[in-house]
């Protein structure tokens, strides 16, 4: 009987890959006064109820999710925690 699990999906780009728009928030923080900022990284988040079997089962789809559609794996990593 399958169950439903909370997946936390955190998509970033890749070390190295240029990321305008972390530079800009970086940035803009900086002339605000937040000079205490040693670096920053903007990133998606999708929280996914995903139906499955188990846990496993849930990371597992949540994965292929990622490489599917999520996340473009020639410029961006990923990370799955499923949660609930």
């Amino acid at each position: 009987m399958s169950e439903t699990y909370l997946a936390h999906i955190r998509v970033y780009f890749k070390p190295g890959v240029h990321d305008p728009e972390s530079e800009t928030i970086s940035r803009a923080l900086a002339r605000l006064g937040f000079d205490q900022i040693a670096s920053l990284s903007a990133g998606k988040f999708f929280d996914v109820n995903i139906e499955a079997d188990d846990a496993d089962d849930a990371s597992k789809i949540a994965r292929q999710m990622c490489e599917t559609l999520l996340a473009n794996p020639v410029i961006e990593t990923y990370s799955v925690e499923i949660v609930g």
